[in-house]
């Protein structure tokens, strides 16, 4: 963010809001309410923290329509967060490699690049590998043999892409990714464990992006489908054989036994974990540690082990919490019930 600085009034325009107060106030960072420097701006997503806006170092605010009164300029818009998403690609934009191929990369025959496009030092690509408009693969990355990778796609140091995989466009691929891996195929002999060829495919669709270390392994025969603007966060596993539909969002740890079949719209927590062969409709949500043992059918939001609607969850919480008390009371019962007997015993 170095030498970067933006007045007030053209940082709004830049980030579709409007300024309020001092618009030739220079804005030379971005940072949240606790660091705030002199020159910073922030952010204000909720109503209740704009006094600790108002008395922060900050030079400036984004703030939502409802929190117009303040001591310091502001920038008002619709989603504060969403603006400062925006605020941030400005003072940090990413730096690309130059289009290029380094003297020190690898690259086959018959391979087919695009306008722009860049390849790192000890980057490999294989043989008839199809390269799109400003695709970029980093120092050290492996792209096998007959790859399709769409136009501005980025694939980072470290990663590994198998033969015959395909990427969209705008796809992200971070270090220590494997795409096109062998699935986990084998067949139980009284002899050993016989491996089962893996000679299927991955095809990831457009603006995909997969987080460091997490791995998409191919399918047995057919593709390993990962949707559109699914995102996929670090060491996540995905088998052979899942589909993923799109816009998904997968948090760390997930792992996604083979063959299962995932809709649209689905959001998994932390260390999720799905069974092979299941169904899991569009717009589920699941909560973190769950475990996902059968079919879900039903759009909401799932938690526990088995995963069942949070709801009922809760409510099985709720019993559990009780049955201290109740199984004292049980205690209580019969010791009256004995006492009761005793008395009629006696008469």
């Amino acid at each position: 963010m170095d030498n970067i600085a933006y007045p007030l009034g053209q940082l709004a325009a830049l980030i579709d809001g409007v300024a309020e107060g001092d618009g030739t106030v220079h804005i030379t960072g971005v940072s949240n309410l606790d660091e705030a420097e002199e020159g910073h701006i922030a952010y204000v997503a909720e109503l209740h923290l704009l006094p600790q806006a108002e008395n922060s170092k900050a030079a400036a605010l984004i703030v939502p329509p409802n929190a117009k009164t303040t001591r310091k300029p502001i920038i008002i818009t619709e989603d504060p967060r969403l603006a400062f998403s925006k605020v941030l690609q400005l003072f940090a934009p990413e730096r690309r490699m130059p289009a290029g191929t380094d003297p020190r990369a690898v690259v086959g025959q018959h391979v087919s690049m695009g306008a722009d496009v860049a390849i790192g030092a000890c980057a490999f690509v294989g043989d008839n590998t199809v390269l799109g408009d400003n695709v970029v693969i980093h120092p050290l990355a492996y792209v096998g043999h007959e790859v399709i990778i769409g136009d501005d796609t980025e694939i980072h140091p470290h990663v590994y892409i198998g033969d015959r995989v395909s990427l969209g466009q705008r796809v992200i691929v971070h270090s220590g990714a494997t795409v096109g891996a062998d699935g986990f195929g084998y067949l139980q002999t009284d002899e050993d464990h016989r491996k089962i060829p893996q000679i299927g495919t991955v095809v990831v669709e457009d603006d995909v992006e997969i987080g460091a270390n997490s791995t998409v392994d191919r399918a047995t025969v057919t593709a390993t489908r990962i949707g559109r603007g699914t995102k996929i966060d670090d060491q996540v596993h995905v088998a052979h054989n899942v589909v993923i539909g799109e816009n998904g969002l997968l948090c760390g740890q997930v792992g996604i036994a083979g063959s299962a079949q995932i809709g649209n719209n689905v959001m998994m927590g932390g260390q999720v974990g799905v069974n092979d062969h299941i169904c899991i409709c569009d717009n589920v949500v699941i909560g973190g540690g769950a475990k996902v043992y059968g079919d879900i059918t039903e759009a909401g939001i799932y938690s526990g082990i088995p995963a069942r609607p949070h709801q009922q969850r809760l409510r099985s919480l709720a019993y559990q919490r009780r049955l201290p008390d109740l199984v004292e009371r049980i205690k209580q019962l019969e010791a009256r019930l004995a006492e009761l007997e005793d008395t009629d015993r006696s008469q």
